[in-house]
């Protein structure tokens, strides 16, 4: 493949358009009225403390339990099983978790009727409370399988792994204990590769939407959230204000993560001072481990399970354990089948779109060339999606691509691809050439060595980024609101809907409706993937 015939697509689908509606969030820069009317904004102090609070506290707690769970079953016997119970989780949108959690907690939630009973529900506030403790907690128990994937990923790396096998050896035999060696030879190295990924799990946080909507406190607001209002006005002053506060917002969060990173290169040495340190017979979590494992992966299934049982919920009284069973919500559902339609057939669409993008580019482009489109899908998923997601409003606007089906389709492309772009890029690169070698010695044309030879290969990594697009695709709120314009309807846009509403047993339809296309697709993944000959 030419190296321009495989890198335009790519670039006029995905590169430019992105770079262009970042670029679109410059005027309201200027704009020295939008950014009075953000300061102004009564709820902004205590809305932009609140973002950074959830923001911070979920990356924190997220990042303690997979190091807690990483350091436990690290070369043990639950390491296989972990990594793919944390994989297998990824695939439930967090919106769809968020709703599932906050039926579970809230006062006549699940977790109320087992653990306080009574005749009444209790009067706490454990849904949309003012401090986003919920909020903040359900961010955190949903990112943890993204870090352990992360982790796992990085310990498992074949040169890697031997070299950490080898130097946790050697730890052992100068007296150090499996504990020990964790925290002084392998928590170091995996911190290093979880760098991005921390970034993204703290950015996300701090701007999520559909989440803050429906466990987020609503007096004041997330900082996100009137953003999103704003966004959302029809006054085109309000606009302007919105995208203004973005960009202060992004900036805010820029800092922060400045400070973050100095404030560790300023610690180094009391850093590397605990490495050094004398041999220690510490001896790894195994328990403690195995605890937060359950608990992390089994309220992100009772969630889940939360949502089956309600979405057929005729009638549940407090404090019954099990709901009057009847079809009412998926009737409805039924009967409006849009939004499901459209949500699998744009997300199927999107997946397809970047699996073959990203493989034109591989194909085409020598290797040297990945850190653009490398760096450039990591700027995209680092950046808050308002940023994106409002730059290409006020882009699509121009081009009069908003309320069309190819808005729709640009504006889920852009975070897909960049996902699947890094899902791909290792294991495309490191492909063994010989193969192909051998094929063109064969007499085989360019299009047969990929087709029979190259991509049978890459069979697994080429179907788990197809089913990676796929979830990520089919969970877009932000972007999706923003350029339907209200002539389309998604899933997520009719289950932040009802969320908000008083008809749960729908919200828990549309929600599981959410969470079930991305589930199947990764074990569908998972067994198509399997070689033929194992």
């Amino acid at each position: 493949m030419r190296p321009v015939a495989g890198a335009l697509p790519i670039l006029l689908l995905w590169a430019v358009p992105l770079l262009l509606s970042l670029v679109a969030l410059l005027p309201p820069a200027l704009d020295p009225a939008a950014w009075r009317m953000v300061f102004a904004h009564p709820q902004f102090p205590s809305a932009l403390l609140l973002s950074l609070f959830t923001g911070t506290v979920s990356s924190l707690l997220a990042l303690g339990m997979a190091l807690a769970i990483i350091g436990g079953a690290y070369r043990s016997r639950i390491w296989a099983r972990l990594t793919t119970a944390a994989a297998a989780s990824l695939a439930i949108p967090h919106l769809a978790f968020a709703i599932g959690f906050g039926f579970l907690v809230m006062p006549s939630g699940l977790l109320a009727r087992l653990l306080v009973g009574g005749e009444v529900p209790p009067g706490w506030i454990s849904v949309q409370d003012p401090f986003g403790v919920s909020l903040s907690l359900a961010l955190a128990l949903k990112e943890v399988p993204f870090l352990l994937t992360a982790g796992f990923a990085g310990l498992s790396r074949g040169d890697a792994a031997r070299r950490l096998a080898m130097e946790c050896r050697a730890g052992a035999s100068l007296g150090h204990g499996p504990g020990s060696c964790f925290l002084r030879i392998v928590m170091p190295q995996l911190l290093e590769g979880l760098r991005w990924p921390l970034v993204i799990v703290f950015v996300y946080g701090a701007t999520v939407v559909d989440m803050a909507l429906v466990l987020g406190p609503t007096q004041p607001p997330t900082f996100a959230v009137v953003i999103w209002h704003a966004l959302n006005h029809a006054s085109p002053e309000v606009n302007r204000m919105g995208l203004a506060a973005t960009l202060f917002l992004t900036l805010v969060l820029g800092l922060v993560l400045a400070g973050a990173a100095a404030l560790a290169h300023a610690k180094r040495g009391g850093r590397h001072r605990f490495y050094a340190a004398g041999p220690s017979p510490l001896a790894a979590p195994r328990r403690i481990a195995l605890l937060l494992g359950v608990l992390v992966l089994g309220m992100i299934l009772l969630a889940v399970l939360m949502l089956a049982m309600l979405s057929v919920a005729q009638r549940w009284p407090y404090p019954a354990l099990l709901p009057e069973v009847g079809p009412a919500a998926w009737d409805t559902l039924g009967t409006a089948p849009q939004p499901l339609w459209l949500s699998l057939l744009l997300s199927l669409a999107v997946s397809a779109a970047a699996v073959a993008l990203a493989i034109g580019w591989f194909e085409s482009q020598p290797a040297g060339r990945d850190r653009w489109m490398t760096g450039l899908a990591l700027l995209t998923l680092a950046l808050p999606q308002l940023a994106t997601a409002g730059g290409q409003y006020r882009l699509f606007l121009d081009w009069g691509l908003t309320g069309r089906p190819s808005g729709l389709f640009l504006a889920h492309l852009t975070p897909a691809l960049a996902y699947v772009i890094i899902v791909l890029q290792g294991p495309y690169r490191s492909f063994d050439m010989r193969y192909i070698k051998a094929a063109q010695g064969l007499s085989a044309s360019a299009a047969r060595r990929l087709f029979s030879v190259k991509l049978p290969l890459l069979k697994a990594p080429v179907l788990v980024a197809a089913a990676i697009g796929f979830a990520v695709s089919i969970a877009q709120f932000v972007p999706a609101q923003l350029i339907a314009a209200g002539r389309w309807s998604t899933l997520p846009m009719e289950a932040v809907t009802l969320a908000s509403g008083g008809n749960r047993p729908l919200a828990a339809a549309y929600a599981l409706a959410l969470a079930l296309p991305p589930l199947l697709g990764f074990l569908l993944a998972a067994r198509l993937a399997r070689p033929r000959w194992g």
